[in-house]
This record gives structure tokens, sequence and C-alpha cells, in this order.
């Protein structure tokens, strides 16, 4: 995959914050809630020093009462005392307790009464905190998980409508890295930090509100080290955010590694090749490590200089405002407030160096993952494209010519047409293109210039998915899913039923193999189908394009790897497979098209004959130089021998009911 310019931070940022706008009012109820977190938050700080100044009137007073000192209930009511008392919430919650003194215990301790009034405003606003807090963290996670949630189905839905080139190009580890790992990454972008820093903001809102109320002059030099704590996590940012790039390429390096050694895990250990593996995956393990360790020593040296600068503040706080107790221009209730309050001051402000961090981790995730799907599709439905209705099958290539890239050209003026029911087979020596231009009918890739023609329509302009559901492949390897029997064989028409689905393996020659599974057609056949034998799994895709009844049908050869009788079951298979279907075959054993309607022979991706089976040898050319090569027929072989071979090879295990050749396509003898 190719690395891309980084992208600015604001840009990355807002683009993310849109993922948020279909839940906008979940967001601004979030929001709300944290405007009345950070206000409950900071209310019991200032009930614990309106609590420390009546305690001290209460004690000037007992003091000050000589002939009665014990005698609470002939106290008066509390007076303003000569200490400057700016405690926002004093006046009101004073207030509150005189009347409750006044209306139900007149007879008890004014000072006890208050105190008891003031413990449960102190319960009941810690209580009221817990519950939106409770509320809030509900709301954030949902939030945060929904968010995921849509973008993973997003970059998997931009993944599935790439072309086959770029799952070619990309390793299959990093493609899954930045489906998982990266997008778990950006909800410590958009939400949990988000949050988490909002809060923080409007505590800080609501902090530096009251400070300045209660003096503010000593809110004045607690600011100032703030300038100080940004430039120091400006700069520690930068940095942080070029490593965490660089991580989590490495990380889906590894990924990759551990995705190709499991997959390849029998030919790791065929070859007894685990030392060397062992020594790759140290490798790649230890650069991980070391970037993680860079990371650790930067956050590391960040936290004790940001400490530094906030405990030397505080310092230079604390002697002020003690001074200012002792000259009588600040109550001591009042500097108990503001010591905790400079600490919650600052705590966002510490908080804020935390908060970046984690959101240049999460840039790096989501420049990764904006990656790729800022990737544009090569292969989308054009503007005016319509619906493929049910075709009959024919099937034409017009001055046709790819490229994978500019330098080479694969395929070069390739002009064939396939009528309805008709066996097409595509010969030639490795390299030579066959396998690219069945990847162009169902449209994997598209002609660098001319035109495939399907029933008169060009594929170009008929829908993707209308074009591809009128087909079906048979590889040479073909994938099954970790699934059931039963899923793999209904896999393109899930809605089949079960005798439907049987019938399909019974035409495949698989139903007696199945049946022996433990649990039959609900068996699991595991990851790739490890589970069963090379012919097994060839009879379960057979099964699979049998039930999906295309019209259109790619076969590349499925018997080249397999034993005799194996082979023999499948050639069967196929037999009922490409009956009246239009087929393009990928031919690796000549002997299995001895009698296609078409044999086109390919060379270095130009077409250099094209006839019948006996056409073709008469010529002398290509294929009768790759014919003589695999049959040996010149000097190994008698001619009796190869015509034995080809007889064998149109004779079907399972004898057929007599066909009309008049009415039947030549390659109905398979």
């Amino acid at each position: 995959m190719k690395p891309q310019k980084s992208l600015s931070f604001k840009n990355t940022y807002i683009r993310l914050l849109i993922y948020l706008k279909p839940y906008w009012h979940k967001s601004v109820f979030v929001l709300v809630l944290s405007a009345i977190s950070a206000y409950v938050t900071v209310l019991p700080t200032q009930i614990l020093g309106i609590a420390v100044d009546e305690i001290r009137t209460a004690d000037a007073l007992i003091k000050n009462t000589p002939d009665n000192p014990s005698d609470n209930k002939s106290l008066p009511a509390s007076p303003v005392t000569r200490q400057k008392n700016n405690i926002p919430l004093s006046k009101p919650l004073m207030s509150a307790a005189s009347a409750i003194y006044q209306h139900w215990f007149n007879g008890y301790n004014r000072t006890i009464v208050t105190l008891i009034f003031l413990a449960a405003c102190f319960i009941i606003i810690h209580s009221v905190n817990s519950g939106v807090t409770l509320v809030h963290g509900y709301m954030t996670n949902e939030l945060g998980q929904r968010l995921i949630y849509d973008m993973r189905n997003q970059l998997y839905n931009h993944i599935q409508l790439f072309p086959m080139s770029y799952f070619e190009n990309n390793k299959t580890g990093d493609i899954m890295s930045r489906i998982m790992n990266d997008v778990n990454s950006l909800e410590q972008a958009i939400v949990g930090p988000v949050i988490t820093f909002i809060t923080d903001m409007f505590k800080f809102a609501w902090i530096l509100y009251f400070c300045l109320k209660l003096d503010w002059q000593l809110t004045s030099i607690a600011l100032v080290v703030c300038p100080f704590i940004s430039l120091c996590t400006y700069n520690f940012g930068k940095r942080i955010r070029k490593i965490f790039r660089s991580l989590r390429d490495k990380t889906a390096d590894l990924n990759s590694l551990i995705q190709d050694n499991i997959s390849g895990i029998r030919v790791i250990a065929g070859f007894a090749k685990e030392k060397e593996e062992m020594e790759r995956f140290r490798e790649k393990n230890y650069e991980n490590y070391t970037l993680y360790v860079r990371i650790l020593k930067l956050v590391s040296t960040l936290r004790p200089i940001v400490d530094l600068i906030t405990e030397t503040g505080a310092v230079v706080v604390i002697c002020l405002g003690g001074y200012k107790v002792l000259q009588g221009q600040l109550s001591a209730g009042t500097f108990v407030i503001f010591f905790p309050y400079l600490q919650m001051m600052y705590g966002p402000i510490t908080g804020l160096t935390r908060f970046y961090n984690q959101v240049q981790r999460a840039i790096a995730s989501t420049e990764r993952v904006f990656e790729i799907i800022d990737t544009p599709h090569e292969l989308k439905d054009a503007p005016h494209a319509i619906d493929l209705p049910p075709v009959r099958g024919f099937v034409e290539f017009k001055h046709v010519h790819f490229a994978y890239s500019r330098e080479t050209e694969v395929l070069s003026d390739i002009n064939i047409q396939a009528n309805p029911g008709q066996m097409i087979a595509f010969v030639g020596p490795s390299g030579s293109g066959k396998t690219t231009l069945t990847k162009l009918i169902p449209r994997f890739y598209d002609p660098t210039k001319g035109d495939i023609l399907i029933d008169g329509y060009n594929i170009r302009d008929v829908k993707l998915h209308s074009l591809r559901k009128q087909m079906a492949m048979v590889l040479q390897e073909p994938f099954l899913f970790n699934d059931t029997v039963k899923a793999n064989i209904a896999y393109a028409r899930p809605d089949a039923t079960n005798r439907e689905v049987e019938e399909a393996g019974s035409a495949a020659n698989a139903h007696d193999f199945i049946m022996e599974l433990p649990k039959g057609y609900d068996s699991v056949i595991g990851e790739r189908g490890v589970k069963l034998s090379g012919g097994q799994k060839q009879r379960i895709a057979i099964a699979r394009a049998i039930l999906a009844n295309p019209r259109i049908l790619i076969l590349d050869e499925a018997t080249s790897s397999v034993d005799t009788e194996t082979e023999q079951l499948i050639q069967n298979a196929i037999y009922r497979l490409v009956k009246n279907r239009t087929t393009f075959v990928i031919a690796h054993r000549l002997s299995t098209i001895l009698h296609a309607d078409l044999i086109v022979v390919l060379d270095k991706g130009r077409i250099v004959e094209t006839g019948l089976h006996h056409e073709l040898l008469a010529h002398g050319g290509l294929y009768k130089k790759l014919y003589e090569m695999q049959f040996n027929t010149q000097e190994k072989r008698k001619p009796e021998d190869a015509e034995a071979e080809t007889k064998k090879t149109e004779v079907p295990v399972v004898q057929e009911p007599a066909l009309d050749l008049n009415e039947t396509p030549l390659h109905s003898k398979w």
C-alpha cells in the first residue's frame, strides 16, 4: 500500500468528527452531561471551605463568651468574620442553614445544625455527580462503539469494491490490521479522550470562574504556568505522532508475517524452517519493541517536566495565599478551597498532555484508515449503468488489450466470440495470459483498450452486481469458508432448500463423502476447507457452481493435481456442470479439452491459433508442440496409447442418458 502524505491534524480531526453527525442529538446530550458533571464536581470543595469557616467562627465566639462557653444553644448567629470570604456557595447555603435552624431546630446547637446540613449537601451533591457520571459514561461508551461500528462497516464495504489488483499488491495482514486495530484506535481520538477533554475544559472553566471570584491575584499567578505546559505538550506531541505512525506500520508488518506463517504452517514444518521463521518473527517483534520503548521514553520524560512546572506554580500560590490569610485578606476556608481548586485547574491542563498523546496515537491510525477510504475504486458502476437482464450467454471480445502497468502489456488485440452453450478453451505456456483473460469477463479488471460484450451489452455499461450474479467460477485451488458444507455449497444461493443443496452435492459426485462426515452437510470443514482433501474441495466448489446455475461459467482446470480416481469423479461432475452453459476453460491437461467447441492458443498475450483439436494438430503450430510435450507422443508413447488415453478421457464414470449429438454442443462429449 503506497504511503500517502501525512494528513493535517486539523483536517483529520474535523473529518473524524463528521462521523458524529448522525448522532448529533446524543452528542449534544453527552456534552450537556459533561457540563453538569463538571459543575457538580467542583461544588463539594466549596462546602468544605464553608464548613472550615463556620468552625473557626464558632471557635472564636466560644473563646469570646467567658460566662458560659459550653452553652452552645445561647450562641448568636454566626457573624461575618473579619477575614474576607468570597466563597460563591457560602451565602445561599448559610441562608438555607439559618432558615432550617430557626424553623425546625431552634433549640439545638446552631453550629452543629449547620455542619450537619453542610454534610447532607455534600452527600447529595456527590450522589448527583455519581448519577450524572454513570449516565455520562454509558452514553459515551455506547457512542464510541457506534462510531467504530459505522467506520468499520464503511471501511470493509469500501475494500470489497476494490479490484483484484489491490489485494494482489497489498498484504492481507496489513489490511486486517487497518480494519481491526486502527479502527479500534479511532475511539481514542473521537469519543473517549474528546469527551474527557471537553469535560475537563468545562471543569477548568468553572474552576477558573470560581477562583477569580475567590481571589483574582492568586488565580493570575496560577495561570502563568499554562503557556509552558502547552509548549511542552505541543513539542512532544509532534515527535510522538511520527513514532506512532511508524509503530502502526510495523505492527501491520508483524500481523502480515503472523498471518502468512499460520496459513503456511505446513510448508514451514515440511521444510523444517521453524528456527528461520522464529528469527524473522523475532526481528519484526524487536522493531515493534524499540518503537514502543521510544514512545514510553518520551511520555515518561514529558510527565515529570509538566509536573515540575505545575508544582512550582502551586508552591508560589501556597506562599502568597498563606500570607493573605495571615493578613486577613483571605479567609481560611477560602484558602482551603483555593488549593484543591488549583490542583483541579492544573488537572485539565496536564490532562491535555495525555489527551494530546492519545490523539496523536489515534491520528496515526486514522491516517492509515483514510488511506484506504481515500483510495478510489478503479472499477465502479458508470453513472448510466443498468442492471444486466438474464442473458443467453453470448460473449464477445473485441480488440481487447490489457496491461497491469504501463510498461508491459499482458494481452494484445484479443478477438473471440463464444455462442450460448459453447465451451471455449484457453491453452498456452505459463504466463501467456490465460488467467488474466478470464478475469476480464467478470470485470475483475477493465481492459485498457477494447470492449467485452455479453448478449450485446458492454460490461462497462452494466452494474457489477448484476453482471457477476450470472456467472460462476471453479478455480484450480477452490476457496472454501470456515463454515459448514451446506453453507459453502449454498453460498451463491443462501435461500436454497436442503434438498436443492443435496441435489447439487449429488450432481458434483460429493454427496457420498459428505454423508460420511461427522455431521453430514452440517459438518464444519475448517479454514479454507483444511479438513477435506483436494478432490473433495473441488467437488464442493463444483456443487456450489451447480447450485448457482450460472449462464456463464469460468473453469480453471480442476484435475491437474488429483489422483486418477478422483479425477474421473471430478470430470464427471464437470460434465454435468458445463452442459448448456457458456464455458471458458483454462486448460492445463489438454486431454480434458479435446472436444471443446473452440480452442484458443495464447502466447505472450496474443492469440496465435484458434480451432478444434484435430485442426490444431494438423496445423502443426504451438498447440501441437504443447500436446506432444504433454503426451510425449514422439518417443515414449505409441499412437494407439494416445488414442486410448483420449477415449478414456471421453468416457464419464457415471453414464449419462443418451444424447442427440445433432442438438448437443460438441463439449457434451466431455
